[in-house]
């Protein structure tokens, strides 16, 4: 078996790139975006596009700097060769991701070899967060590439002594710096910090500077930046103050978690794979024998890489799930070294078969759980675009036991564990654009613009912001007593009735003036309260309700959907 593998590696290793390709390319636009994220950016994009203007960006035809421009131009050029399409937003993260998987092949045969390399491709290109992650329209797959790029060029520069990966490493910096800010610094440059203290090799960590390598750096993010401060003098503080520190000291935007809430999104996001997590507590797993002092020095480059990023967040008063995925490289490169070592002693190590199958089956059983209790997934539809995944987990994981069983053939067992996960791939997205359908503005939108109503007529969002409809309906859309991360704009612009306090909402509703507002049912009693008379005209679309004002309804009272 091993001699045939050999004798047709180009080919399946062709077989391996289209496949993982397809997986990341072939559903990227097949569903909607989804609110809130893809909405914003995507309009971003657009405005770039209709306006001309590449330095300072817009949204809802107001200054946005919550975050730095790269994605944006990507995004703007794919609207300018295919149109104002759904997908051009998801290009850069599918292709981020596609490069993430080549990064971790790179980085697990220059540490363990060609085997280990392969199996942490797989592993990082099937599981749950980086799978989802690539497949939306936001900007921490391209930071998590440009991070993971960083670390495994520098790792080659450290075996190597070639300076031209120290210019790749560089280059990455620059290009993450451009996508997310300062925290592509951070996290590559922290974490070479310790991982050259505690290796006791100081000298190392000076070898970064490199003056080429920091003049090319300079040269790929300065520029923008430059020139989007000379434009906007309050871009500093706002980007670099409040979009950095404050938001990571602070509670400002509302996404503060205890300390553990990682601990799921590390869970699920890392299956199917997650059980053999249990190899790393086993006296015979790499940590515990890690053999070479080359490998205690891989070993521990790559858990300061994972685990001071997963403290970083967890420690900081803003999360979000995405936040944590640079931690995924190093763990399926520490995951494909763990399953090696399985193979070389012939069993698997801190019962990591068994817990990985259990956790599979639940999550089989969690999946099924949540059909039953959801509101917007039918059997039918479940049975239509989520039975692959469920499928994939209990089949492959049923079908892994049973050879494992019977033949103790460890290469037999983990095609069948790969197979299985590229199923629950190809599965996730499936249930993923069911999820975008059902989260997304555009079906508002077009009940909306079959109203026919006149682009002078105001269009509110009452309590809350639904990017999305900016994008759909392509006009100005106002905030009702709600600011959000709008809050900048609205203060910063020459633009009128782009905001309305509830005495402004209540003038113009009871005027002769046509309005519609758009609320969320959580906000729906307090937007009726506010107007001090019933709508016109009302329907319920999704999680959204469109109130028409007497004027805006043509005289057509009437309250039902």
């Amino acid at each position: 078996m091993t001699d045939a593998l050999r004798r047709h590696r180009h080919f399946l290793m062709g077989l391996f790139i289209a496949a993982a390709a397809f997986l990341y390319l072939a559903h990227i636009g097949s569903y909607h975006l989804i609110e809130l994220d893809e909405g914003r950016y995507h309009r971003v994009a657009m405005e770039m596009v209709l306006s001309g203007d590449y330095i300072t960006p817009h949204f809802d035809y107001m200054p946005y700097f919550e975050k730095p421009i790269f994605q944006y131009w990507i995004t703007a050029l794919s609207m300018e060769l295919f149109g104002f399409r759904e997908f051009t937003g998801r290009i850069l993260p599918a292709l981020t991701g596609l490069g993430n998987v080549f990064l971790a092949f790179w980085l697990g045969r220059t540490m363990y070899g060609r085997r280990t390399g392969i199996l942490a491709a797989i592993i990082v290109a099937t599981s749950a967060l980086q799978l989802i992650v690539a497949s939306i329209g936001v900007m921490d797959m391209a930071l998590t590439f440009f991070i993971d790029a960083c670390l495994v060029s520098f790792y080659v520069f450290e075996r190597t002594e070639n300076k031209k990966y120290l210019l790749l490493f560089y280059a990455a910096m620059g290009f993450g710096m451009l996508t997310k800010g300062l925290i592509a610094i951070v996290f590559p440059v922290g974490i070479l910090f310790w991982y050259a203290l505690l290796s006791k090799r100081p000298r190392l960590f000076l070898k970064l500077f490199y003056l080429p390598g920091i003049a090319l750096f300079l040269v790929i993010a300065m520029p923008w930046y430059y020139l989007v401060c000379q434009k906007n003098p309050d871009f500093f503080y706002f980007f670099f103050i409040r979009e950095h520190f404050l938001r990571f000291a602070t509670k400002m935007h509302e996404r503060f978690h205890p300390w553990y809430y990682f601990v799921p999104v590390l869970i699920a996001g890392l299956m199917p794979w997650t059980g053999f997590l249990a190899t790393f507590f086993s006296k015979d797993g790499i940590f515990r024998k890690p053999g070479s002092l080359r490998h205690k020095q891989d070993l521990l480059l790559l858990s300061l890489w994972a685990g001071l990023i997963y403290v970083f967040y967890s420690v900081s008063d803003s999360k979000l799930p995405t936040y944590i995925l640079p931690c995924w490289l190093p763990l399926s490169v520490l995951l494909a070294a763990s399953l090696e070592r399985c193979r070389q002693k012939g069993r698997w190590l801190g019962h990591s078969f068994a817990i990985n199958a259990i956790l599979c089956l639940l999550f089989t059983a969690a999946g099924i759980t949540y059909l039953m209790y959801t509101d917007f997934l039918t059997v039918a539809d479940f049975l239509t675009h989520g039975g692959l995944l469920i499928a994939s987990l209990f089949v492959g994981t049923v079908a892994a036991a049973w050879v494992w069983h019977r033949k103790r053939d460890f290469f037999s067992v983990l095609v069948i564990l790969s197979v299985m996960a590229y199923g629950f791939g190809l599965g996730a997205h499936q249930v993923q654009g069911q999820i975008h359908d059902h989260q997304t503005a555009y079906t508002v939108s077009q009940d909306i613009r079959a109203l026919n109503i006149p682009d002078s007529t105001p269009i509110i969002m009452y309590g809350s912001f639904m990017p999305g409809l900016v994008y759909y309906l392509d006009r100005p859309i106002a905030a009702g007593n709600f600011m959000g991360e709008l809050e900048f704009g609205i203060h910063h612009t020459d633009r009128t009735n782009m905001y309305y306090g509830s005495q402004d909402l209540y003038d113009h509703w009871n005027s002769p003036e046509p309005a519609i507002v758009v609320v969320q049912p959580k906000y729906r009693d307090e937007a009726l309260r506010v107007l001090g008379s019933a709508p016109a005209q009302r329907f319920d679309v999704e999680d959204y309700t469109v109130l028409l004002n007497q004027a805006a309804a043509g005289g057509n009272r009437d309250e039902t959907n």
